[in-house]
């Protein structure tokens, strides 16, 4: 959703006057001629005179609309990093400053594209089409890493509410290479931005109530660690009534060439999962993909239920609530 700015300046001073009345008059003489490209094509015709036009002052920006998504914390971290390309004043029919500006705000990495009007006679709007962040990625020790978007871009971290996918790496914490602003090469990072993405407009619509999702797991993609169908390549962890995270067995990665279950048939099992547990009160974990069987395999099982195929006898939890 695009993101508008607008940036005025302050009143010009009366010796501009003059050049304001001819370039304007020229400008709706050459919209007449010349119809979209009247910019350029004034800036090109008056040469100096598009140096001393009315000045655009950068510094006076002021939000006139942003997408309910982007909440406080996003917002700051956002206008931080705008911030190094809003700055001084430019003449309005500078080509080459205007084209400077919009390249600039471009490289932001929250940034995917720009519109740069001008609204004479002295000011620019500016659409910013902004990456939304889905996912937060953090190293298997905790440290937050980076935000990424549904096309795999890596963004500033943000602590926004965010679901989060932890990514382990054998013989010790390592370190996942990325460039903000750039699509990053994890497969486990992209397979759980793209589950993020079906939970948030999938999932959360057909079930009335739905716990916030926390976590994606995708330790086990491509099946690297279990094979079979009690441990899935993607789990997810939803958020319990007082905060405790309960794990469910989920799917396949979104772009798997196998066999999925359809985001209704969970949606279903949930709801009647939070039918039965109100808030996933009592729970540490069930599996999401038994549309008939799904009660069997919640944890812990009700008294007398037996253990439906000997795969899930406990679920061990370290202390910040991850499971091993």
């Amino acid at each position: 959703m695009p993101q508008g700015l607008v940036a005025r300046t302050s009143a010009p001073a009366p010796a501009r006057w003059a050049v304001r009345i001819v370039v304007l008059t020229a400008f709706a003489v050459t919209v007449w001629i010349y119809g979209p490209r009247a910019t350029e094509v004034l800036a090109a015709k008056f040469g100096q005179a598009a140096q001393q036009s009315p000045l655009v002052d950068l510094d006076r920006v002021g939000f006139v609309g942003r997408p309910d998504w982007v909440d406080r914390p996003l917002l700051l971290a956002i206008c931080r990093d705008l911030g190094p390309w809003l700055q001084d004043e430019v003449p309005i029919l500078d080509a080459a400053a205007g084209s400077a500006l919009r390249d600039g705000l471009c490289g932001v990495p929250w940034v995917r594209d720009v519109r740069l009007e001008r609204v004479f006679p002295d000011r620019f709007s500016l659409q910013l089409d902004l990456r939304r962040p889905v996912l937060g990625v953090r190293a298997n020790d905790g440290r937050p890493l980076c935000l990424i978007d549904r096309d795999g871009v890596a963004l500033p971290w943000v602590d926004t509410p965010l679901p989060a996918v932890w990514l382990y790496r054998e013989g010790g914490p390592g370190t996942l290479r990325f460039e903000l602003g750039k699509p990053i090469a994890e497969a486990r990072a992209l397979a759980a931005a793209a589950i993020a993405i079906e939970w948030r407009e999938e999932m959360v619509p057909l079930v009335s109530g739905c716990p916030a999702l926390l976590e994606v797991d995708t330790t086990n993609l491509g099946e690297r660690w279990m094979r079979g169908r009690g441990y899935p390549e993607v789990r997810v962890k939803l958020r319990r009534e007082d905060g405790a995270p309960v794990i469910f067995a989920y799917d396949r990665p979104v772009d798997s060439p196998m066999p999925r279950v359809p985001v209704a048939t969970k949606a279903a099992v949930l709801g009647k999962v939070l039918g039965k547990h109100p808030g996933l009160r009592g729970l540490i974990a069930g599996d999401l993909r038994l549309q008939n069987r799904w009660a069997d395999y919640l944890q812990p099982r009700d008294p007398g239920v037996p253990d439906p195929d000997g795969a899930w006898t406990t679920l061990e939890v370290d202390a910040p609530g991850r499971p091993r």
